[in-house]
């Protein structure tokens, strides 16, 4: 479903990403591991055109999409959940949900609000409920049910389990696995080894902006060399 190839990302004259490349399959919860500052919020912001690479190609669904606006990689069938969030704290969560929809995508059964609070059971209590009256891990709910009614079939997501509850982090947990059922493909960038390893089937490595390791995760879960070299803190 998507083809990243050989992307270098810079900031200003200093190289962030460096040949940075992999495939996720179809169905499939890939996701990006490594410290923090590795560079996988980069390679996120590359993928949904935050940032434009100066070599390499991003292919989605056999359509080129290196260099594209973000607003086109959207309506490409790309969704993409910051780090920050950034839901509109002045809106309800019924409004927010309304901001992010898209319309249905030929071959897929479309996102709703009554499919999202059955998954979200959480923002299904409390639809009028302003966003900056929500707490962190609502917040996060909100944010990846309002990229769903997009309806895309990739999903980004960036640190979704960063600063939320033992709780929360489990429910999350669920719900990306219940995407991940309905046929929804999930690109994760994580710190949390095992939050990562409950939901992906393939891990990429990343430090200093390259790749070190990729495979599946149950080799990564088996490698504890290399869970120690680049993923100890």
């Amino acid at each position: 479903m998507l083809t990243v190839e050989a992307l270098d990302v810079f900031y200003g004259r200093a190289q962030a990403l460096h040949g940075i490349g992999f495939e996720v399959r179809a169905g499939q919860v890939l996701v990006l591991l490594g410290r923090n500052g590795a560079g996988k919020s980069t390679t996120m912001k590359a993928l949904i055109g935050l940032l434009r690479p100066a070599a390499g190609r991003v292919v989605f669904a056999g359509r080129d999409l290196t260099g594209a606006a973000p607003h086109r990689i959207a309506r490409a069938g790309i969704g993409y959940v910051p780090e920050e969030r950034r839901i509109f704290p002045e809106l309800t969560v019924a409004e927010n949900l309304a901001v992010g929809r898209q319309k249905p995508r030929d071959g897929l059964e479309p996102w709703t609000p009554a499919r999202l609070y059955a998954l979200f059971p959480n923002l299904g209590a409390m639809p009028e409920r302003l966003g900056a009256r929500m707490s962190g891990g609502e917040q996060q709910m909100l944010a990846i049910a309002r990229s769903m009614m997009g309806n895309p079939q990739l999903i980004l997501l960036d640190e979704p389990s960063e600063g939320l509850a033992p709780l929360i982090v489990e429910q999350m947990a669920q719900a990306i696995l219940a995407l991940k059922a309905e046929g929804v493909t999930v690109l994760l960038a994580e710190q949390n080894l095992h939050f990562a390893q409950a939901l992906a089937d393939v891990a990429v490595v990343i430090e200093g902006g390259s790749i070190v390791w990729q495979g599946s995760m149950a080799a990564l879960r088996a490698d504890a060399a290399a869970r120690a070299r680049y993923l100890a803190v």
